[in-house]
């Protein structure tokens, strides 16, 4: 899937990501188009909270997969996260996506993509195909939320 895919690539990738949205700006109450019901902020927040729970996703390559765990469900997952982040500034949800980066970062440093996760949507992948794969899930979001964003400018 992933292969020829490093570390540092993947490092640079997701600071790339954050150094876009670190620039965005607009009207967080448009609706995100293609997302049934959803406003820009809540992409943003669906954005934020996916890069603030990657760093897990790698550091549980180190331990088994639980026994009898929940599969994971997207579904749930994203409506849980966007509903914890009702209340929350867009500023914030900028914040926590550069924070989720900056930690992403650091625990990439020295890992061995080839182990596996053993949580999240890519249970049992390679670290290198999940990292590769979620690199590309925030870009398509990301693509979204800035044509969203430039369809209605702020006032």
């Amino acid at each position: 899937m992933a292969e020829g895919v490093s570390a540092s690539s993947l490092q640079a990738g997701f600071v790339e990501l954050a150094s876009i949205v670190r620039a965005l700006h607009g009207d967080w109450s448009a609706p995100a188009a293609g997302y049934d019901g959803w406003t820009c902020k809540d992409l943003l927040a669906h954005l934020s909270s996916t890069e603030v729970s990657l760093p897990a996703v790698v550091e549980s390559s180190s331990r088994p997969p639980v026994d009898g765990a929940t599969p994971f469900d997207p579904d749930r997952w994203n409506a849980s996260q966007t509903r914890k982040r009702t209340e929350t500034d867009p500023q914030e949800l900028l914040n926590e996506f550069d924070m989720g980066t900056t930690r992403l970062v650091d625990v990439l440093t020295d890992v061995d993509l080839n182990r596996k996760a053993s949580i999240g949507p890519y249970s049992g992948s390679t670290l290198r195909d999940a990292m590769a794969e979620m690199l590309e899930h925030q870009k398509r979001h990301l693509d979204d939320l800035r044509a969203s964003l430039h369809k209605h400018p702020e006032s």
